[in-house]
């Protein structure tokens, strides 16, 4: 075996001589944007003839080697731009370089604003992980990416259903995706949308230039000063989502003969009332950029600082009783009056200020070493309702809706037919948060008298702030032989701080550091002692501002080494890669937690991982215009710290054999570029295996919150991708996008539940998640779109479709145990079975969008660019995007605990006007 290893490393090492002893030619040139001639980053240039194709980088620049004499055909299809070609003639043994390629903008719709208003619209409970997505700011050149990543943002859609913790983003090559959710936070470059435009992508888990990759994708935003052309813009946005108005004005002084550049923005989002009941919005980010060039610019360092602080009122999922009583799905049980006055509940305050310093040296044409650090600091915070010893004040908890009277015999039909007129009449009393009661409750004077001043309701805020620091070196080698090889090495370090304070204390006058749920636990011979939730202060009386209920931290670092091999030859391209890494998190309790005194205070466990990733690709060429690829990877990866802890902020404790999970990802494309039609098919399966998840629910019989964490989880995601663009002239374009998925847990994970009151401690059960589908995003999905381009008039019509959207699974109903005194001979009894274990598909959709554009080049290198857009303009209200079961159940009353929904808003509108000077 090893001697024709031995042989084949030989072949391929005198193969590549013989190509680099011939004569052969190269060709290079720039790529800018025509009117203020930017660099462009990231463009794919390709080479019909020589069945070539590179990238753009940071300077807009390009380079082919080792090509063959002829006549050749350069084209450019790339996102947001007009198609390019060229003809070349290229001579043997030339060094051609071609005047700079300029491509024409098309003026479209501004995608990255339409994308973060949906995105930030659609989280819901920032509490609730799962129903979080992420999208991405740089568009893809790849057909099929570049378009679902915007169309079918509003149904939640999730590439090949993904994670967002496989999408990559990058900010000057340094990796910002946090360590503690290996997430992107999209909200720290909010309302910057002018200087996030520009940058490099790379589809799925091929090889790059800035990263070893990741299965979902990577980005890198370019933010260096250098790369913006000279001149003022001025942005101007209108849109009736979560805020109306939007502004940015950005200034760039472009690359001076003394090598300096500079980039200054400011902008803001803006709605006192946003178009849902209870929501709002005010922001202002920020943004500078310098960079100093030197030696002709084989040197770079580039300084950009950033942020985008925001305070919004968030709108909330409910049940679709409440949605039909209210007659609208957009209800939001998040808000009500207080003096007359609009009050949010769960008001979420954030700010991640950051600072890149990032070099790069470019040694030759050819080669260049970059190296960056990163350091951001973001606090972020929600603000929610709690309570002691009262009730439950949520509008929509379930014992206040008509539905649960009908079950109480205490209550007579005129009573019910009472509570369901008032809320079908929009009685603010019963249909949102009565803050009045609240304060009117807590300041009651027997209250006071009884337990001196002492409250029932407050708003706590939940803060989640992280402090963390990045550094990496990355090289880059392209030889004459077309072999390219990418390395890099990264260290980073973070330390995410949790705790919650005081935020109101709604007119009493402290509360007392108590767990609510082990209060009711009288039970226990501890009594005493289980209820606080700090022994090292008992019995503490908190007052605005004070911490309180829990309070650590999480210590993480890591460090990475990896590189990436490219060889192209006339007929095949082909990678591999490899990277090793290192990982090691622990918790540090501030708190010493009545429930878990033993593993709560003080530093904890450390957990240690070492892991690896290994691909490879090849391309096979049957023509410069068609292609068939293959690629594989194999990769093992420590648990997401977010969820590896059952109960971070009371105990230590982590799932049990936590160990690294392993994904094996695969994929077949046939990819096609002619003058008239370009696209791509896929087939594609992943598996996960060992992963780690984790939810929490409160758990109606043992009366408290229960953390509840599946190990052992299992996941299939294959299915096809296929996309086409037909241009039958120079104006017409004609887009057709399919997408069938099957994304399901292959297995029955172990589940672990822990109670917050500490009376379930270990409780372990498998759960019949085997064939249960992935939730969060549709499985089916499609777009039709028509496009028009005119004299810088640019018209677009498409139609959407999004199907096999499921329900968030909860593992409490799949669990045998709950289940024991069910009868398959008694039909009533089983039916509840079979409603409950069951998972809801959500309705299929489509929707149409429509939008106009124009772009106008004015005199000395002015421009004015206007854009409308309208997404869902046939007005439909009735498509669910999304939603959760409850982690409760009652076999007697299967319908008592319904899930909760999310819908898609109607018409949206958008208009967003540019002036360039």
């Amino acid at each position: 075996m090893c001697r024709k290893l031995l042989i084949i490393i030989f072949f391929l090492f005198w193969r590549s001589m013989l190509l680099i002893a011939q004569e052969k030619a190269q060709v290079s040139g720039v790529v800018l944007e025509a009117g203020t001639q930017a660099p462009l980053v990231g463009i794919q240039i390709d080479l019909a003839n020589n069945q070539q194709s590179t990238i753009s980088n940071e300077n807009g620049q390009f380079l082919f080697v080792n090509l063959e004499a002829g006549s050749e055909q350069l084209s450019i299809r790339a996102a947001g731009y007009r198609p390019f070609q060229l003809e070349l003639i290229i001579k043997e043994g030339d060094t051609l370089r071609l005047d700079p390629i300029e491509l024409v903008l098309e003026p479209k719709v501004d995608y990255q604003m339409l994308l973060g208003v949906i995105d930030e619209d659609i989280l819901g409970d920032a509490d609730i992980s799962n129903q979080e997505i992420q999208s991405s700011v740089i568009l893809s050149n790849d057909i099929y990416l570049n378009k679902v990543g915007f169309k079918l943002s509003p149904f939640r859609y999730r590439v090949r259903g993904y994670d967002p913790i496989y999408e990559q983003t990058f900010i000057n090559g340094v990796l910002a995706n946090d360590q503690y959710r290996r997430v992107f936070n999209y909200a720290s470059i909010g309302a910057l949308n002018d200087l996030t435009r520009n940058g490099d992508v790379v589809n799925y888990n091929n090889s790059g230039t800035f990263t070893f990759g990741s299965i979902g994708g990577s980005e890198n935003i370019n933010m260096r000063a250098g790369s913006y052309a000279p001149g003022a813009r001025v942005t101007l946005s209108y849109t009736n989502r979560n805020y109306y108005a939007r502004s940015i004005l950005s200034y760039a002084t472009g690359m001076s003969d003394r090598g300096w550049a500079f980039v200054g923005a400011l902008g803001g989002r803006f709605s006192d009332r946003g178009y849902i009941e209870g929501t709002s919005y005010e922001n202002v980010s920020y943004a500078l950029s310098v960079e100093r060039q030197w030696a002709e610019g084989q040197h770079s360092l580039s300084l950009v600082t950033y942020g985008s602080p925001v305070v919004r009122g968030q709108q909330g999922s409910s049940f679709q009783e409440a949605y039909d009583l209210t007659k609208n799905n957009l209800y939001n049980p998040n808000w009500g009056y207080q003096n007359g006055k609009v009050r949010n509940s769960r008001i979420v305050k954030a700010f991640d200020p950051t600072a890149i310093l990032s070099h790069i040296w470019r040694v030759d044409e050819r080669t260049s070493l970059s190296s960056g650090a990163m350091v951001h600091y973001g606090r972020y915070s929600n603000s929610a309702l709690n309570w002691y010893d009262a009730m439950d004040p949520r509008p929509d908890y379930y014992r206040k809706l008509p539905s649960f009277q009908l079950q109480d015999s205490s209550r007579t039909s005129l009573d019910i037919s009472g509570l369901t007129n008032r809320w079908i009449s929009g009685d603010s009393k019963i249909t949102q948060i009565d803050w009045d009661d609240l304060y009117a409750q807590n300041r009651n004077p027997e209250h006071r008298r009884k337990y001196a001043g002492e409250a029932l309701y407050m708003v706590e805020r939940r803060h989640f702030d992280l402090l963390e620091g990045t550094m990496n070196v990355n090289f880059h080698k392209l030889y004459d032989n077309n072999m390219s090889i990418t390395a890099g090495v990264e260290a980073r370090k973070s330390t995410s701080f949790q705790y919650k304070t005081v935020n109101d204390l709604l007119g009493a006058d402290f509360v007392t550091d108590y767990d609510k749920f082990a209060e009711r636990e009288k039970e226990f011979a501890d009594f005493e002692t289980r209820k606080q939730n700090d022994l090292l202060f008992p019995d503490r009386k908190v007052y605005v501002g004070d911490i309180f209920g829990y309070d650590f931290e999480i210590g993480i670092q890591s460090a990475s080494i990896w590189f990436n091999n490219q060889h192209k030859t006339k007929s095949f391209d082909f990678y591999y890669g490899s990277k090793f890494s290192y990982v090691d998190f622990r918790r540090s309790g501030k708190m010493k937690n009545g429930r878990f005194p033993n593993s709560s205070y003080g530093k904890g466990t450390k957990h240690q991982f070492f892991d690896f990733a290994l691909k490879g690709g090849m391309n096979y060429k049957f023509s410069g215009r068609h292609f068939l690829s293959v690629n594989v990877g194999l990769l093992t990866e420590a648990p997401v710290p977010d969820r590896a802890y059952i109960m971070s902020r009371s105990t230590d404790q982590t799932a049990l054999n936590l160990k690294s999970a392993r994904v094996f990802q695969s994929d077949l494309n046939y990819i096609f570029s002619t003058p008239k039609i370009a696209g791509r098919i896929s087939l594609f399966q992943t598996n996960f295996n060992d992963q780690v998840e984790r939810m929490q629910y409160y758990h109606d019989s043992e009366r408290t919150f229960v953390f509840h964490q599946l190990s052992g989880v299992s996941k299939v995601h294959r299915g096809l991708e296929a996309a086409a663009t037909l241009t039958p002239d120079r104006h017409w374009s004609i887009d057709a996008i399919l997408n069938l998925g099957e994304y399901f847990y292959s297995a029955n994970p172990m589940g672990t539940m822990n109670s917050e009151n500490g009376k379930l401690v270990n409780v372990q059960e498998k759960v019949y998640l085997k064939h249960v589908y992935v939730s969060g995003t549709p499985q089916f999905a499609g777009i039709l779109a028509a496009r028009y381009f005119y004299d810088f008039w640019f018209f677009e019509l498409s139609g959407n479709y999004a199907g096999r959207m499921y329900l968030s699974a909860v593992p409490l109903r799949r669990i045998a145990s709950n289940y024991a005194n069910i009868n398959p001979n008694d039909t009533q009894s089983y039916n509840a079975y079979l409603q409950l274990s069951a998972q809801e598909r959500l309705t299929d959709a489509i929707t149409f969008d429509a939008s106009i554009g124009k772009l106008l080049y004015l005199k000395n290198r002015k421009s004015l660019s206007v854009n409308f857009s309208i997404v869902n303009f046939l007005n439909d209200k009735k498509i669910r995007t999304g939603g959760f079961e409850q982690g409760r159940l009652s076999t007697k009353w299967p319908n008592q605990f319904a899930p909760r929904y999310f819908y898609m808003q109607g018409l949206n509108v958008f208009l967003n006007t540019s002036y360039r000077f």
